[in-house]
């Protein structure tokens, strides 16, 4: 596969501007992967020492997101975490106080949901047996980021999924969290939530969706699964979009993260983002986005640290404009205030379908 040469277009951040301006039009932050912000390890190792803290860019994201909320005169108006909120489970709990400050900055402030990646389980190495008291402690539904929060619809028994509402532009979003290799049961308690909430246009928030494996009979194209999730297994990707995703309407775009990299004969590129859509029994569509940036390591790079990259800031941007019925999706980094402009990075998405028939409305 030829890999798209990155092009990073470094510019002022757009985003910093009046509600009046996007009366028409509302951006969703998806947040991935900040496992290596939390991480102190790579920190403490590295050899020179590191001249900042990697955590502090967590929080800039965070301020961004923060600052450019339509509270506050901008035009986000949600934020999606897709997983890996740390990098050893229940290990370090310094690293989920690190977490837990940063996602503060949008309480009160933005709407947001987050879902466990298989970092996020107490035992990394063994996330399929491992428990979530950890996550649970910090983000579960009795946390403070989503206690007594209006805009939060609720969690299953286990507080490992989770949906929130919110409104922008005159309709009613949900966003339907789910965890990583979710479980039969996750399934049926997420068709349930669906069914309470019918012809509300859904988005799933799920860690690990988009593999890192491309099909060999077509070069270029993402397969569902990774090298761990075969198809024919419970809680794989496949399993999911057969028995939920593929049978519901309302879910019409699916945010993942986990794949930081892609494999071309056995080499590792460092890519992080990809796109495929695919059509669901009733044939609309059903637009899936992966983004994962903690490979990246520019300033790492930059300043001379033997790094294992931190992620730089970069985060997926979101726009949409449902007056002409499309998604304009923009990758920005906080640390570089550069927006990346490749065919990855920065594309719209055409909504395919018509609004009002396939949701009811």
């Amino acid at each position: 596969m030829k890999k798209i040469k990155k092009s990073i277009l470094c510019v002022a951040a757009l985003m910093a501007v009046t509600a009046a301006v996007y009366a028409e039009k509302f951006t969703i932050a998806v947040i991935s992967d900040t496992q290596n912000y939390c991480d102190y390890r790579y920190q403490r190792d590295s050899n020179p020492p590191y001249a900042f803290d990697h955590g502090d860019i967590f929080k800039r994201q965070m301020k961004y997101i923060a600052n450019n909320s339509i509270k506050n005169g901008g035009d986000i108006a949600f934020a999606i975490h897709v997983g890996d909120i740390v990098q050893n489970g229940a290990k370090y709990e310094s690293e989920w106080k690190i977490a837990d400050d940063a996602m503060s900055i949008l309480d009160n402030t933005v709407p947001y949901l987050v879902v466990p990646g298989n970092h996020d389980y107490d035992n990394p190495k063994d996330y399929s047996v491992a428990g979530l008291k950890s996550y649970v402690k910090y983000f579960g539904p009795k946390s403070k980021h989503f206690a007594g929060k209006k805009w939060y619809g609720g969690a299953d028994e286990t507080g490992a999924n989770s949906y929130a509402k919110f409104k922008a532009d005159g309709k009613e979003f949900m966003v339907l969290g789910l965890q990583t290799e979710p479980s039969h049961e996750d399934l049926v308690w997420a068709q349930k939530i669906l069914d309470k909430n019918k012809n509300i246009p859904v988005i799933l928030d799920i860690h690990e969706y988009l593999g890192a494996r491309y099909d060999s009979a077509c070069p270029g194209t993402p397969v569902y699964l990774d090298d761990k999730l075969r198809a024919d297994n419970p809680g794989s990707a496949q399993d999911v979009w057969d028995n939920l995703v593929s049978k519901n309407d309302q879910i019409f775009l699916i945010v993942c993260g986990h794949d930081f990299r892609w494999r071309d004969n056995e080499q590792h590129h460092e890519e992080g983002e990809m796109v495929r859509t695919d059509k669901n029994n009733n044939g609309y569509p059903v637009y899936q986005l992966l983004s994962d940036y903690q490979g990246r390591k520019e300033i790492d790079k930059y300043l001379g640290l033997n790094a294992h990259g931190s992620g730089d800031g970069w985060m997926r941007l979101m726009e949409f404009d449902l007056k002409n019925n499309q998604i304009n999706i923009k990758t920005y980094s906080t640390e570089l205030n550069c927006y990346e402009t490749d065919l990855n990075s920065q594309f719209t998405i055409k909504l395919d379908f018509d609004w009002n028939k396939r949701f009811g409305k």
